[in-house]
C-alpha cells in the first residue's frame, strides 16, 4: 500500500524515527555499512549461459512414467541411459531411441552406473544385485561377475563404474565398505583403494568416477567433496573449489573432458557445476525446481563431443539436453 501525503500512519512513522536517540542511529547506520561492505566483498559464482534446454524422451514402462537414473555417451555420441524401470535405452545424438531392454533381474533395485566398453559391450553396476553386468551390444548377456560381500571382488551397492584407456575397470561401491575396486576387463580383481570416512583418501558414498591422463576423479558425495587418485589407488589431492565459491553439495557425478573441464552434477543444490581441473570456476546453472531452467534431484550427467550436457534430472522424470 502506497502512502499518501498526510497519511496518519506517515506522521507515526516519523515521530517514532525522531524518538530513537541519535546514537542508536548512528549505531545502526554503521551495521548498515558492515553488512553492504560484507556483500560486497563476498563473490557469487559465475552462471553459466545456457543457449538452448530441450527434453529427450523416457518412454513409459506399461503405465508406469520412469525417471532417468545414469548416463554415458561414447566416441560417436550414442548415449547410454539407465531409468528407474530397470531398462537400459541406448539413444542417437539427436535423441532418437535405437534400442532398449531390461536388466536380468529388477525386482528389488534398478541399477545406477553404466558404461560402455572398448569393445562396444555395455557395462552395468547392478547395484542391488551386488555385481556387474556384461552386456553384448544388442543387450543380451554375456557375463556377470561379483556377489554380495567385503572381500576383494565382492561388493556392496556398486554404483559407479568406468573403464580406463588399457581395459580396466574401475568399480565404486557405498554399502558398508566404501571402496574403488579395479579389475581385468574379464573381471579378474586387480586392486582396491578407501574406505569408510571423511579423511583424504576416504569415502562417503564414492557415486562418480572420471577418467582423465591416468588419474582417477571420484565424486564423493556425502563430503561434499571430488578427490583425485592414480590410477594405483594413490590419493593425490582434493579438487579445490574457488575461495568464494559455494561449496559442492552432494555432487552424485562427474565427466572430465580433453579440454580438462570438470563437469559436475549436485544432487542436493540441484545444479550442473563446470570448473577446470586447476580448480578455476567457470560456472553454474540451475537451482532446485520444477521448471525447465530447474533440476529435482538430479543424479547423473554426460557431456555430447560437440558440449552439450545431458543431466538426468531424476526428481523431474526427465532426460534434459543443454547447449551451453
Amino acid at each position: 500500500m502506497r502512502f499518501q501525503a498526510g497519511d496518519s500512519r506517515t506522521c507515526e512513522r516519523s515521530a517514532i524515527n525522531r524518538s530513537v536517540p541519535r546514537f542508536r542511529m548512528a549505531i545502526l547506520c554503521f551495521a548498515s555499512l558492515v553488512l553492504f561492505a560484507g556483500c560486497a566483498e563476498t563473490a557469487s559464482d559465475p552462471e553459466l549461459f545456457v543457449e538452448e534446454i530441450q527434453s529427450w524422451e523416457v518412454p513409459a514402462s506399461g503405465r508406469f512414467l520412469p525417471a532417468p537414473r545414469g548416463l554415458y555417451s561414447d566416441e560417436n555420441d550414442n548415449v547410454y541411459m539407465l531409468d528407474d524401470a530397470g531398462r537400459v535405452l541406448v539413444y542417437d545424438s539427436s535423441g532418437k531411441i535405437l534400442r532398449q531392454w531390461y536388466m536380468p533381474e529388477y525386482e528389488i533395485g534398478k541399477p545406477e552406473g553404466v558404461w560402455k566398453l572398448r569393445d562396444g559391450r555395455v557395462a552395468v553396476a547392478d547395484t542391488h544385485y551386488h555385481r556387474v553386468v556384461v552386456f553384448k551390444p544388442d543387450g543380451v548377456v554375456d557375463f556377470m561377475f561379483g556377489t554380495k560381500g567385503r572381500e576383494p571382488g565382492q561388493f556392496n551397492f556398486p554404483v559407479a563404474i568406468a573403464q580406463d584407456k588399457d581395459g580396466f575397470l574401475f568399480v565404486g561401491e557405498y554399502g558398508d565398505h566404501q571402496r574403488i575396486q579395479k579389475f581385468t576387463e574379464s573381471g579378474q580383481f586387480v586392486l582396491q583403494f578407501g574406505q569408510h570416512g571423511t579423511a583424504d583418501g576416504e569415502f562417503q558414498r564414492p557415486s562418480g568416477l572420471a577418467l582423465r591422463d591416468g588419474e582417477i576423479f571420484v565424486v564423493d558425495a556425502f563430503n561434499n567433496r571430488v578427490q583425485v587418485f592414480d590410477d594405483a589407488g594413490k590419493f593425490l589431492r582434493v579438487l579445490k573449489l574457488p575461495d568464494n565459491s559455494d561449496p559442492l553439495a552432494y555432487p552424485y557425478d562427474i565427466r572430465v573432458t580433453s579440454e580438462n573441464l570438470v563437469y559436475i552434477i549436485e544432487n542436493k543444490a540441484a545444479r550442473l557445476t563446470v570448473m577446470r581441473t586447476d580448480g578455476t570456476m567457470v560456472g553454474r546453472y540451475g537451482h532446485p525446481g520444477r521448471g525447465m531452467n530447474e533440476f529435482y534431484q538430479p543424479w547423473d550427467l554426460t557431456v555430447l563431443s560437440d558440449g552439450r550436457v545431458l543431466i538426468a534430472d531424476t526428481g523431474n522424470h526427465r532426460l534434459v539436453e543443454l547447449k551451453l
